[in-house]
């Protein structure tokens, strides 16, 4: 199986030793009018074709958090035991997304120290930008709850390393009444110790951007 560009599909075996990449992907997509996973884009590609293309210079263990009903379709490009669907949980949003996704590797014993998460909706992003996190992370001396970025717009959520510690934390947290927060923002926001935040460069800012709809294409 190629995916559009004629890349080879993410058929890899997943390893405990790659960075865990985790693209939510099981958004409604109301103002794109379609899957964006799909959106065409670039030279017979769509966004989860150029998403994979980086990806898959990266690491091995990519995976893909969705709804049940776009399984069919990304098994085309994704292997099944790499598709992940969202648990019973008492939270909503990509919030539910990472954490089912947490549950799904925790019990197939396939966890590491951290896992990247990456929204299907930002296909421009460059390599370089995802790899300075995993980078900064390998840098560190001390134990930190994740690593994000920072643009002109504030903290950006959906593009960042959560330590597998933290997640663990909040799951924790589900079973305290009052503590169901939804934002991730306000998450991480919260965190002890904080976080490593980076300025994300004003040269990336553009292939940075998430593509809601059409016209941002």
């Amino acid at each position: 199986m190629e995916v559009p560009n004629g890349h080879k599909a993410a058929w890899m075996i997943p390893t405990t030793t790659d960075p865990i990449f985790v693209l939510l992907a099981g958004g409604q997509s109301v103002r794109m009018g379609e899957d964006k996973g799909f959106v065409p884009i670039g030279n017979n590609s769509h966004f989860l074709g150029q998403i994979l293309e980086k990806l898959n210079h990266l690491s091995r263990s990519i995976y893909v958090s969705l709804r049940k009903e776009q399984v069919d379709s990304y098994s085309k490009y994704i292997q099944k035991p790499s598709l992940i669907l969202d648990k019973e949980l008492t939270v909503e949003g990509p919030l539910k997304g990472i954490l089912s996704s947490y549950i799904y590797l925790k019990e197939n014993n396939l966890l590491n120290d951290f896992i990247f998460v990456l929204p299907i909706d930002i296909p421009y992003i460059e390599e370089k930008t995802i790899q300075r996190l995993i980078d900064t992370f390998k840098d560190q001396s001390r134990s930190i709850p994740g690593i994000f970025y920072e643009s002109n717009t504030g903290l950006e959520p959906l593009c960042g390393i959560y330590t597998t510690q933290t997640l663990s934390q909040w799951m924790a947290s589900l079973s305290i009444p009052g503590k169901q927060e939804f934002s991730l923002q306000k998450r991480i926001k919260s965190l002890e110790p904080k976080p490593v935040l980076i300025k994300l460069p004003s040269e990336e800012e553009f292939s940075f951007r998430n593509i809601n709809s059409k016209n941002d294409l």
